[in-house]
């Protein structure tokens, strides 16, 4: 009798034992993938935020009359957006202020640091270009 108890007190324990090893497996699957989606909508956001920056810098730059106070309109619009742990830097990359097409073009570029980073694939670089009709010249 004393046996068939230890037997069975066998059985239980491998039953249970097999439903941690999944639960294991499992998680081991499951937490990599949850940080991966976490990582790509930081950088789906940053992106959209890069090109923001870069839609406000030449509408900024196309409300000037001159060239040289475009750049400085567009420096202005691009620093408003703060630095984070996960933006490290944002910069207009180029800017062409065309008076005689009538409009203005604005490059920024973004370094973003992801906040999960996975091997090789810690930093990312954006580039993002807006065109925009210059209204800030005196009528004729």
């Amino acid at each position: 009798m004393l046996r068939r108890f230890t037997v069975r007190n066998r059985r239980t324990r491998t039953g249970r034992g097999t439903s941690l090893t999944e639960a294991v497996v499992a998680a081991m699957i499951f937490v990599p993938v949850a940080l991966f989606i976490l990582d790509l909508a930081v950088l789906v956001i940053t992106n959209s935020k890069n090109d923001q920056a870069a839609k406000n810098a030449a509408r900024a730059a196309a409300s000037q009359p001159a060239g040289n106070q475009a750049n400085s309109a567009a420096q202005q619009s691009i620093s408003s957006i703060k630095k984070s742990s996960i933006i490290q830097s944002l910069v207009i990359k180029d800017l062409v202020y065309n008076p005689g097409a009538g409009s203005v073009t604005c490059q920024t570029r973004m370094i973003v640091q992801v906040p999960i980073p996975f091997p090789g694939f810690s930093q990312f670089t954006f580039i993002a270009q807006a065109k925009e009709p210059i209204v800030g010249t005196a009528s004729k």
